[in-house]
């Protein structure tokens, strides 16, 4: 732990959990917001961060996000912090104090009273930042945690992701790409993405799993290209003129089902995430777990 420029730096989950249980909280809460970043990004971890503030990373650029939200909104939490969030989980599973948490944050309109803002570092948006293992591992302990110190359950009506609301608060309760505020988390947020569905099968069991075993345990298996090409992702079961997009080598996509047996060829294919298809040649492909 460290403290510095009135926030403090968590390095491992067992000194977040401490400090949250001692925590006096005065407001009433009963809502978890889920944010990506954009930007910064990991690229910005990578190559800006460490270069301006070192091994100070997570405050240094918590720091300045306190900076740019003095510049850019006013609106203080009372304890001379104006950054918008609660909590930002950073690439290294670090987590950093922001607002006060009795400060309402600047999280999502209409969807702040009794909210806590979390922030994870990066852009998880399809094809952009891969989210690393120890952030996973933050994300899913500190919402747990959130979850048992505010008595919450685990499910869309305690925890939702920015994305599910339109830009004037308006709740859609799905990720909607014509009237979504945002992708916020981001359309492959832990690999799963940012729909309805994606986070009552994956992301609320993970919570509920920490709760019940305070472990991190995925349930989510994946589609890996483990070749060096692009592989067609398809639209329907077949090898045919139905190519919608592709998947780069090292990528993943959510598995559903597979393999399947397809018309007039020999090789089968892996049903994924959105009612999409890949080949499931053992050259091209892998089912890996997360």
């Amino acid at each position: 732990m460290k403290k510095e420029f009135n926030f403090i730096r968590f390095d491992n989950i067992e000194e977040f959990e401490t400090w949250l249980k001692n925590k006096k909280i005065t407001r009433k809460i009963n809502k978890l917001q889920v944010h990506h970043m954009y930007l910064p990004d990991y690229n910005t971890w990578k190559n800006v961060d460490k270069k301006v503030y070192g091994d100070n990373r997570e405050l240094g650029r918590t720091k300045s996000l306190d900076d740019y939200g003095k510049n850019k909104w006013h609106f203080s939490d009372n304890h001379g912090h104006f950054i918008a969030q609660h909590f930002n989980i950073f690439p290294n599973g670090k987590i950093t104090t922001g607002r006060d948490l009795n400060s309402r944050p600047i999280g999502i309109t209409n969807w702040n009273e009794g909210a806590i803002c979390v922030e994870i570092y990066g852009n998880f948006d399809l094809k952009k930042d891969k989210m690393t293992k120890e952030q996973k591992e933050s994300i899913i302990a500190l919402y747990a945690l959130l979850c048992k110190k505010f008595n919450l359950k685990a499910n869309s009506k305690y925890i939702r992701p920015h994305c599910w609301f339109t830009s004037s608060g308006r709740y859609l309760g799905d990720f909607s790409l014509s009237k979504s505020a945002k992708t916020c988390p981001g359309t492959n947020f832990m690999d799963f993405g940012n729909s309805r569905s994606a986070f009552e099968k994956n992301f609320y069991p993970l919570i509920e799993n920490y709760m019940k075993n305070k472990t991190y345990k995925s349930t989510t298996k994946m589609v890996k290209n483990i070749s060096k090409e692009n592989l067609n992702i398809r639209s329907s079961p077949s090898f045919t003129n139905n190519i919608i997009t592709t998947l780069k080598p090292g990528d993943s996509l959510t598995y559903i089902d597979g393999p399947l047996t397809i018309k007039n060829s020999t090789t089968k294919m892996y049903k994924c995430k959105n009612n999409t298809y890949i080949t499931a040649n053992p050259h091209y492909t892998k089912i890996i777990e997360i």
